[in-house]
């Protein structure tokens, strides 16, 4: 549990859809900017960019447009690109990020994803179906190359605005190297069926709007969608889990496609003072404390996994299962005799190892664990009072960073709105691009790829609560009373005036059953 971007990952993600889940070894030197920057002047991909002023137009558009910059090292001393805006296909040639293990992943998992819901659609070969769908809608005017490197090229520049031109002209200066087979990273789901839903919107996203949308808007809106999907993941895996080890059975969200119950309140008030805000600040707080009690859970799962090498046939059970069983058994192993002696064995290390480290551990730290190993109760939750001790500022700090990357404080699609420094700012309050996502998302048929002209606006509000766990009209339940429920009906009038805004709602009558909203993008 880190940081992410978003952005950033995108043009690797969009690379393992065109090289059927291979990626190329980045051969960019970040810390060159200028250097790739003069390479593009001198070979002509722009022109009349010769006076210095002139250059220095062209290095403030490229900052600004095309490449993010940003430090180098702790010390902060010099400057590097961190990577490229998803403007076009092409961004993938860049190679940036360098270090992929900065998505945490996500690349990988939303690939896997994308695929296995076109193999739940009947189709026959899904990479190469995907990466079919990727040209024809994110790569407008270009055509990509052969194996082993897709290297992307201009066919029709009329297709590209002139910030995409920009960036492919750039990128074209980046020498690409050959792609090369990721290795078979990804476990099984502990959501299946939320993991299903997450690559069935995506994909819906992107063959839905592919050609109705221009690139860039449709990059945007398949950005909003992943990180609140990524965050709604998190957050239901987190819940899910407690809800396993309280109780022993799988709950509802391991088992089928459940109706969210996040009960994420979205303030659309823009009062901040208000009663509507401070609702969603404290669904923000209940939600960064369950991030991170969530910590004491993870390690409860790792601790039994570790333990199951003396349990020989439990262990062949466990390689059997699919993920959801495997951390039932797993919960139903904690209390085992076996297992318990694994963890009073680990302390009994930890206290021997202390006691040999001599003045590398504090005298306090010692006591405390001397503490631990005399106490009485479950030597797993011994052991996890000593793993929570050493690691829980952490691991603390680590959710938090997940937490404010993928809730998008910084982005104009993000779902936290406030000051990134400030956690008692923060509150769930959809900007225009994110409600604008979400409302393309929900207007998709669920029986095709085909947008409906229009929607009750009781549907909407159903599905945005049902599929995506946002609450607009009512407060969540540990927050219900009369002051927020005068509060939540505030909130609705001030979402209707924000879809009136976006052009896609017209209150012709009072009766909220029967209020209709249009789809964003009109008859387009």
């Amino acid at each position: 549990m880190l940081d992410t971007d978003t952005d950033r990952l995108l043009p690797h993600l969009f690379e393992l859809c065109v090289k059927g889940g291979r990626s190329s070894r980045s051969r960019v030197d970040a810390a060159d900017f200028a250097g790739y920057r003069q390479r593009l002047v001198d070979g002509g991909g722009v022109v009349g960019f010769d006076s210095r002023n002139d250059q220095a137009l062209l290095d403030g558009w490229l900052r600004s447009c095309v490449v993010e910059m940003g430090t180098v090292g702790r010390s902060r001393s010099g400057e590097q690109m961190l990577g490229v805006a998803p403007l076009t296909l092409a961004a993938y040639r860049a190679g940036l990020p360098t270090r992929r293990e900065r998505h945490r992943g996500i690349d990988e998992v939303v690939y896997s994803l994308l695929v296995d819901e076109l193999r739940r659609r009947g189709v026959d070969n899904p990479p190469a179906q995907l990466r079919s769908i990727i040209i024809r809608t994110v790569g407008r005017g270009l055509s990509v190359g052969p194996e082993p490197r897709w290297e992307p090229h201009l066919e029709d520049a009329d297709n590209l605005d002139i910030g995409a031109l920009l960036e492919l002209r750039f990128v074209e200066g980046i020498e690409m190297g050959d792609a090369r087979q990721r290795g078979d990273l990804l476990a099984d789901s502990p959501l299946p069926a939320v993991s299903a839903a997450l690559g069935r919107t995506l994909l819906s996203h992107v063959t839905t709007y592919g050609e109705r949308l221009a690139v860039p808007a449709l990059m945007s809106g398949f950005a909003a969608l992943l990180a609140l999907g990524v965050l709604g993941f998190s957050l239901r895996v987190d819940r899910a889990a407690r809800q396993l080890l309280d109780s022993g059975a799988l709950p509802p969200d391991m088992l089928e496609d459940a109706p969210s119950r996040l009960e994420l309140y979205c303030d659309f008030t823009g009062d901040r003072g208000g009663e509507s805000a401070r609702l969603s600040r404290r669904c923000v707080e209940r939600d960064l404390d369950r991030a991170r009690l969530a910590f004491r859970d993870r390690v409860t799962f790792g601790l039994v996994e570790n333990a199951l090498a003396r349990l020989p046939a439990e262990q062949e059970r466990h390689r059997a299962a699919a993920r959801p069983q495997q951390l039932e058994l797993l919960a139903e192993l904690r209390d085992h005799r076996r297992v318990q002696s694994w963890a009073e064995g680990r302390i009994d290390d930890l206290v021997a190892e202390a006691e040999m480290a001599g003045s590398t551990t504090t005298e306090t730290e010692r006591d405390f664990l001397t503490y631990i190993q005399a106490g009485f109760g479950s030597e797993v939750d011994k052991l996890l009072d000593v793993l929570e001790f050493v690691n829980q500022e952490r691991a603390t700090k680590n959710s938090v960073a997940w937490f404010r990357s993928v809730g998008g404080i910084a982005k104009p699609y993000g779902l936290l709105e406030g000051t990134p420094r400030s956690r008692r700012s923060w509150r769930y309050a959809p900007g225009d691009d994110l409600l604008t996502a979400l409302l393309l998302a929900v207007f998709v048929r669920p029986d095709r790829d085909e947008p409906r002209p229009a929607m009750p606006l009781r549907e909407v509000i159903d599905a945005l609560r049902d599929r995506f766990g946002l609450l607009i009209e009512r407060p969540p339940e540990f927050l219900d009373g009369a002051e927020a429920r005068a509060a939540a009906a505030a909130n609705l009038e001030a979402f209707k005036r924000r879809l009136q805004l976006l052009g896609c709602f017209d209150g012709l009558s009072d009766d909220f059953s029967v209020q209709v909203v249009r789809h964003p993008l009109g008859d387009s």
